[in-house]
């Protein structure tokens, strides 16, 4: 066997073999933390190298001399992670994190769809009113997605209040669902379309 035919073989043989990546995916999750110190496990996530999301909406709080824009924390006390099952195990070891969140009755961690991610973070930069998490278990509603305004083209689960006061929801696994009130004439049905 010449030199050219080792290195060849050697090439085919690591092409076969998956890498730990494609072993072990990404995926999100949610670990709880001590109550307010999110942005801070974030920031510690983020130096080690660890993918996070901290979800945060801006507020303007009025005083009686001064306006000031605010980072509001919407979901306390959780911090979610995009990670793989061998990060997980070194994360469940680290002192700022107190558990990761999974299923009633289940030892596994709740894996949180990216699209689920995706739209809770579409929405928090979007939304022009206050973004409110809910862990109230809602009858499942029309599916709509919303036609016009800021939050234009996120899809949700309609939930009224009110007669005049419409609810649309984004559920994130195992916390509940993200609340925001939308007018009437911003929504259209998605039942419809089937």
């Amino acid at each position: 066997m010449t030199i050219s035919n080792v290195e060849t073989t050697l090439l085919e043989s690591v092409a076969d073999v998956t890498t730990d990546r494609e072993a072990c995916p990404k995926r999100w999750i949610a670990v709880l933390v001590q109550v307010c110190t999110e942005k801070k496990v974030g920031e510690k996530l983020s130096r080690i190298g660890i993918e996070n999301y901290v979800p945060t909406q801006l507020e303007i709080h009025q005083w009686s001399d001064r306006k000031k824009k605010i980072e509001h924390i919407v979901i306390p006390m959780v911090v979610f992670v995009y990670t793989d099952e061998h990060t997980e195990k070194r994360i469940r070891n680290f002192s700022f994190i107190y558990k990761i969140l999974s299923y009633p009755g289940s030892k596994s961690s709740a894996i949180i769809p990216n699209q689920q991610i995706d739209q809770l973070k579409f929405m928090l930069k979007h939304a022009e009113s206050k973004v409110e998490l809910s862990s109230n278990i809602f009858n499942v509603g029309e599916q709509v997605r919303i036609s016009r305004g800021p939050l234009k083209g996120l899809e949700g689960e309609l939930f009224y209040v009110t007669a005049e006061k419409p609810i649309v929801g984004i559920r994130i696994e195992c916390l509940g669902y993200a609340c925001v009130n939308v007018s009437k004439s911003d929504i259209e049905s998605l039942n419809l379309r089937k």
